[in-house]
């Protein structure tokens, strides 16, 4: 599929993600953080906060070395340690479907993004799916306060 429009990526999946980021916000690197196999990123239309948890699905998904990049970008950030509790061989249930379309490079290459997307206290991801009518788009976000990606069918 080609992609057509900027700040989106895109799938032939009916599931929805927004990516919301507030462009003023208060960042907060921890010392330490838990990271798990197996995280559940689906179709409800629901809020979720947990940010570093998505980007760390999709790069297991797409492998080791996403993962070791994200380590290390951890480490470079000043988290001093860094669990990852599960076994990485496990199947599970769902993880982000259609993860190859996170738009993980868009991230690693602005730094900047990326720390507020994981680190800042007001980021998170709208998750829905166009089957029901629930889910978000870019309208509804105020392009001067929020930075948006979108995962959609479009």
């Amino acid at each position: 599929m080609i992609s057509i429009r900027f700040g989106s990526f895109e799938t032939n999946s009916s599931s929805v993600h927004a990516l919301v980021i507030p462009k003023e916000q208060t960042i907060r690197i921890p010392k330490s953080v838990n990271l798990y196999y197996g995280g559940e990123f689906g179709w409800d239309f629901e809020k979720r906060f947990d940010t570093l948890q998505y980007v760390f699905d999709a790069c297991v998904d797409r492998g080791q070395e996403e993962v070791e990049k994200l380590r290390e970008y951890l480490k470079r950030k000043g988290v001093e340690e860094i669990n990852f509790n599960g076994n990485s061989d496990e199947t599970y249930a769902w993880g982000i479907d259609h993860s190859s379309k996170v738009p993980l490079d868009e991230l690693f290459h602005n730094e900047h993004l990326l720390d507020m997307f994981i680190f800042g206290d007001e980021s998170y991801i709208q998750t829905g799916n166009d089957n029901s009518g629930d889910y978000p788009t870019k309208e509804d976000y105020d392009e001067d306060l929020y930075d948006v990606l979108i995962k959609s069918n479009y």
